[in-house]
Protein backbone atom coordinates (compact mmCIF):
# COMPACT_ATOMS: atom_id res chain seq x y z
CA UNK A 1 0.00 0.00 0.00
CA UNK A 2 2.83 2.36 0.85
CA UNK A 3 5.14 1.32 -1.98
CA UNK A 4 3.98 4.05 -4.38
CA UNK A 5 4.79 6.81 -1.92
CA UNK A 6 7.89 5.38 -0.27
CA UNK A 7 10.28 7.41 -2.43
CA UNK A 8 8.23 10.58 -1.92
CA UNK A 9 8.06 10.58 1.87
CA UNK A 10 11.30 12.44 2.43
CA UNK A 11 10.49 14.96 -0.30
CA UNK A 12 6.99 15.61 1.06
CA UNK A 13 8.13 16.15 4.65
CA UNK A 14 10.92 18.51 3.52
CA UNK A 15 8.65 20.41 1.17
CA UNK A 16 5.88 20.97 3.68
CA UNK A 17 8.31 21.75 6.49
CA UNK A 18 9.67 24.75 4.59
CA UNK A 19 6.91 25.78 2.19
CA UNK A 20 3.28 25.57 1.17
CA UNK A 21 0.35 25.59 3.57
CA UNK A 22 2.16 23.92 6.50
CA UNK A 23 4.69 26.75 6.76
CA UNK A 24 1.95 29.30 6.16
CA UNK A 25 -0.15 28.25 9.16
CA UNK A 26 2.05 30.26 11.54
CA UNK A 27 2.11 33.12 9.04
CA UNK A 28 -1.69 33.17 8.80
CA UNK A 29 -2.18 33.34 12.56
CA UNK A 30 0.13 36.33 12.80
CA UNK A 31 -1.07 38.02 9.65
CA UNK A 32 -2.02 41.66 9.39
CA UNK A 33 -5.66 42.70 9.12
CA UNK A 34 -5.43 43.11 5.35
CA UNK A 35 -4.00 39.62 4.92
CA UNK A 36 -6.66 38.14 7.21
CA UNK A 37 -9.34 39.92 5.20
CA UNK A 38 -8.00 38.42 1.97
CA UNK A 39 -7.84 34.96 3.57
CA UNK A 40 -11.44 35.21 4.77
CA UNK A 41 -12.54 36.36 1.30
CA UNK A 42 -10.97 33.26 -0.20
CA UNK A 43 -12.53 30.99 2.43
CA UNK A 44 -15.94 32.60 1.87
CA UNK A 45 -15.67 31.79 -1.83
CA UNK A 46 -14.86 28.18 -0.98
CA UNK A 47 -17.94 27.98 1.24
CA UNK A 48 -20.14 29.26 -1.59
CA UNK A 49 -18.72 26.78 -4.07
CA UNK A 50 -19.14 23.92 -1.59
CA UNK A 51 -22.80 24.84 -1.17
CA UNK A 52 -23.31 25.08 -4.93
CA UNK A 53 -21.57 21.76 -5.62
CA UNK A 54 -22.99 19.89 -2.63
CA UNK A 55 -26.51 21.26 -2.99
CA UNK A 56 -27.01 21.77 0.74
CA UNK A 57 -26.37 24.39 3.45
CA UNK A 58 -26.27 21.62 6.06
CA UNK A 59 -22.67 20.50 6.83
CA UNK A 60 -24.01 17.12 7.98
CA UNK A 61 -25.35 16.54 4.46
CA UNK A 62 -22.52 18.26 2.57
CA UNK A 63 -19.08 16.76 3.27
CA UNK A 64 -17.14 19.39 1.33
CA UNK A 65 -18.93 22.20 3.17
CA UNK A 66 -18.18 20.52 6.50
CA UNK A 67 -14.47 20.32 5.63
CA UNK A 68 -14.27 23.97 4.59
CA UNK A 69 -16.09 25.17 7.70
CA UNK A 70 -13.58 23.22 9.79
CA UNK A 71 -10.79 24.93 7.84
CA UNK A 72 -12.40 28.32 8.51
CA UNK A 73 -12.45 27.63 12.23
CA UNK A 74 -8.81 26.52 12.20
CA UNK A 75 -7.98 29.87 10.55
CA UNK A 76 -9.88 31.71 13.33
CA UNK A 77 -12.65 32.90 11.06
CA UNK A 78 -15.44 34.15 13.39
CA UNK A 79 -18.51 31.93 13.62
CA UNK A 80 -20.71 34.95 12.90
CA UNK A 81 -18.81 35.53 9.65
CA UNK A 82 -19.24 31.88 8.63
CA UNK A 83 -22.98 32.07 9.34
CA UNK A 84 -23.23 35.31 7.36
CA UNK A 85 -21.57 33.69 4.34
CA UNK A 86 -23.91 30.69 4.58
CA UNK A 87 -26.93 33.00 4.76
CA UNK A 88 -25.74 34.88 1.67
CA UNK A 89 -25.57 31.59 -0.24
CA UNK A 90 -29.36 31.46 -0.37
CA UNK A 91 -29.38 34.84 -2.12
CA UNK A 92 -26.29 34.49 -4.28
CA UNK A 93 -27.11 34.04 -7.97
CA UNK A 94 -23.55 34.67 -9.20
CA UNK A 95 -22.94 31.05 -10.27
CA UNK A 96 -19.38 30.82 -8.98
CA UNK A 97 -17.42 27.98 -10.56
CA UNK A 98 -14.10 26.28 -9.87
CA UNK A 99 -11.32 26.51 -12.45
CA UNK A 100 -7.78 25.16 -12.44
CA UNK A 101 -5.51 27.36 -14.57
CA UNK A 102 -1.99 26.07 -15.41
CA UNK A 103 0.90 28.53 -15.76
CA UNK A 104 4.46 28.25 -17.05
CA UNK A 105 6.46 30.31 -14.56
CA UNK A 106 10.08 31.49 -14.30
CA UNK A 107 12.68 28.90 -15.23
CA UNK A 108 10.98 25.56 -15.73
CA UNK A 109 8.45 26.07 -12.96
CA UNK A 110 4.83 25.05 -13.30
CA UNK A 111 1.99 26.55 -11.30
CA UNK A 112 -1.66 25.63 -10.89
CA UNK A 113 -4.02 28.41 -9.84
CA UNK A 114 -7.28 27.34 -8.23
CA UNK A 115 -9.82 30.03 -9.08
CA UNK A 116 -13.42 30.56 -7.89
CA UNK A 117 -15.23 33.05 -10.08
CA UNK A 118 -18.22 33.70 -12.31
CA UNK A 119 -16.03 35.57 -14.80
CA UNK A 120 -12.88 33.63 -15.66
CA UNK A 121 -12.10 35.92 -18.60
CA UNK A 122 -11.86 38.94 -16.29
CA UNK A 123 -9.66 37.13 -13.78
CA UNK A 124 -7.29 35.92 -16.50
CA UNK A 125 -7.02 39.48 -17.82
CA UNK A 126 -5.99 40.63 -14.34
CA UNK A 127 -3.52 37.76 -14.11
CA UNK A 128 -2.04 38.46 -17.56
CA UNK A 129 -0.45 41.73 -16.51
CA UNK A 130 1.24 40.00 -13.57
CA UNK A 131 2.44 37.11 -15.72
CA UNK A 132 4.01 39.43 -18.31
CA UNK A 133 6.02 41.20 -15.59
CA UNK A 134 7.65 37.90 -14.60
CA UNK A 135 8.08 36.33 -18.03
CA UNK A 136 5.33 33.81 -17.33
CA UNK A 137 2.39 32.66 -19.44
CA UNK A 138 -0.78 30.62 -19.41
CA UNK A 139 -0.53 27.01 -20.58
CA UNK A 140 -3.16 26.22 -23.19
CA UNK A 141 -5.59 23.44 -22.29
CA UNK A 142 -5.02 21.31 -19.22
CA UNK A 143 -1.62 19.85 -20.12
CA UNK A 144 -0.04 21.38 -17.01
CA UNK A 145 -2.24 19.18 -14.83
CA UNK A 146 -0.35 16.09 -15.97
CA UNK A 147 2.63 17.16 -13.85
CA UNK A 148 0.55 16.95 -10.66
CA UNK A 149 -1.67 14.49 -8.83
CA UNK A 150 -4.48 15.19 -6.37
CA UNK A 151 -3.96 13.86 -2.86
CA UNK A 152 -5.64 14.38 0.48
CA UNK A 153 -3.20 15.84 3.01
CA UNK A 154 -4.12 15.68 6.69
CA UNK A 155 -1.80 17.20 9.28
CA UNK A 156 -2.51 15.93 12.79
CA UNK A 157 -1.06 15.86 16.27
CA UNK A 158 -1.59 13.57 19.25
CA UNK A 159 -0.32 14.83 22.61
CA UNK A 160 -1.04 11.42 24.12
CA UNK A 161 2.04 10.13 22.30
CA UNK A 162 4.44 12.45 24.19
CA UNK A 163 5.61 9.67 26.50
CA UNK A 164 6.61 7.46 23.58
CA UNK A 165 9.79 7.53 21.51
CA UNK A 166 9.77 8.86 17.95
CA UNK A 167 10.10 5.30 16.67
CA UNK A 168 7.08 4.17 18.68
CA UNK A 169 5.06 7.20 17.57
CA UNK A 170 5.85 6.47 13.94
CA UNK A 171 5.05 2.79 14.32
CA UNK A 172 1.63 3.57 15.80
CA UNK A 173 0.93 6.17 13.11
CA UNK A 174 1.89 3.70 10.37
CA UNK A 175 -0.41 1.02 11.79
CA UNK A 176 -3.23 3.56 11.92
CA UNK A 177 -2.51 4.69 8.35
CA UNK A 178 -2.97 1.12 7.13
CA UNK A 179 -6.21 0.81 9.10
CA UNK A 180 -7.73 4.00 7.73
CA UNK A 181 -6.71 3.47 4.09
CA UNK A 182 -4.07 6.21 4.03
CA UNK A 183 -1.40 5.79 1.36
CA UNK A 184 1.46 7.07 3.50
CA UNK A 185 2.28 8.88 6.72
CA UNK A 186 5.19 11.25 7.34
CA UNK A 187 6.55 12.46 10.68
CA UNK A 188 6.78 16.27 10.66
CA UNK A 189 7.67 16.75 14.33
CA UNK A 190 7.18 15.11 17.73
CA UNK A 191 3.50 14.08 17.93
CA UNK A 192 2.79 15.73 14.54
CA UNK A 193 2.19 13.68 11.39
CA UNK A 194 1.09 14.15 7.80
CA UNK A 195 -1.28 11.47 6.50
CA UNK A 196 -1.55 11.19 2.71
CA UNK A 197 -4.70 9.73 1.16
CA UNK A 198 -6.47 9.41 -2.12
CA UNK A 199 -9.06 12.07 -2.89
CA UNK A 200 -11.80 9.49 -2.41
CA UNK A 201 -10.57 8.29 1.02
CA UNK A 202 -9.92 11.81 2.33
CA UNK A 203 -13.20 12.34 4.32
CA UNK A 204 -13.26 8.88 5.89
CA UNK A 205 -9.58 9.04 6.87
CA UNK A 206 -10.17 12.29 8.77
CA UNK A 207 -13.04 10.70 10.64
CA UNK A 208 -10.99 7.65 11.63
CA UNK A 209 -8.01 9.77 12.73
CA UNK A 210 -10.22 11.79 15.07
CA UNK A 211 -11.78 8.62 16.42
CA UNK A 212 -8.28 7.42 17.29
CA UNK A 213 -7.37 10.53 19.28
CA UNK A 214 -5.57 12.58 16.63
CA UNK A 215 -6.34 16.32 16.47
CA UNK A 216 -6.57 17.65 12.91
CA UNK A 217 -4.45 20.78 12.44
CA UNK A 218 -5.09 21.17 8.73
CA UNK A 219 -6.68 19.12 5.97
CA UNK A 220 -7.26 19.62 2.27
CA UNK A 221 -7.07 17.98 -1.13
CA UNK A 222 -4.04 19.47 -2.91
CA UNK A 223 -2.20 19.12 -6.20
CA UNK A 224 1.18 17.48 -5.52
CA UNK A 225 3.92 17.70 -8.18
CA UNK A 226 5.10 14.38 -9.59
CA UNK A 227 8.60 15.86 -9.78
CA UNK A 228 10.25 19.11 -8.71
CA UNK A 229 12.34 21.70 -10.50
CA UNK A 230 15.09 23.87 -9.03
CA UNK A 231 15.34 27.56 -9.86
CA UNK A 232 18.60 29.48 -10.13
CA UNK A 233 19.41 32.63 -8.17
CA UNK A 234 17.97 34.79 -10.94
CA UNK A 235 14.68 32.94 -11.48
CA UNK A 236 13.85 32.22 -7.84
CA UNK A 237 13.25 35.86 -6.75
CA UNK A 238 11.10 36.36 -9.85
CA UNK A 239 9.10 33.25 -8.94
CA UNK A 240 8.57 34.55 -5.38
CA UNK A 241 7.39 37.89 -6.76
CA UNK A 242 4.90 36.11 -9.03
CA UNK A 243 3.49 34.07 -6.15
CA UNK A 244 2.98 37.18 -4.01
CA UNK A 245 1.24 39.00 -6.84
CA UNK A 246 -1.08 36.07 -7.60
CA UNK A 247 -2.02 35.77 -3.92
CA UNK A 248 -3.33 39.35 -3.92
CA UNK A 249 -6.01 38.44 -6.48
CA UNK A 250 -9.08 37.52 -4.37
CA UNK A 251 -10.47 35.04 -6.92
CA UNK A 252 -7.27 32.96 -6.72
CA UNK A 253 -7.86 30.81 -3.68
CA UNK A 254 -4.79 28.56 -3.82
CA UNK A 255 -1.59 28.26 -5.86
CA UNK A 256 0.32 24.99 -6.29
CA UNK A 257 3.76 24.63 -7.86
CA UNK A 258 6.59 22.21 -8.59
CA UNK A 259 9.44 24.36 -7.24
CA UNK A 260 12.08 22.66 -5.09
CA UNK A 261 12.99 24.26 -1.75
CA UNK A 262 15.91 21.99 -0.92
Amino acid sequence: MFRNFAMKSFYISKRFAGHSKWANIKHIKGAKDAERSLLFTKLARQIKVAVAEGGSLDPDKNIKLSQIISQCKRCNMPVATIQSVLKSCTLDKSNLMLYIVPIKGPGNSLLLCEIYTNNLHHVKNVMSSQLKKTGSRFIEGQSGLHAFEEKGLIQVENSKLSSKSKEEQMELATELAIGCNAEDVVSLDDEVFLFITSKQSFPKTQELLEQNGYKILDASVDFIPLSETSLNEVDFPVYEKLIKRLETIPEIVRVFDNVSFS
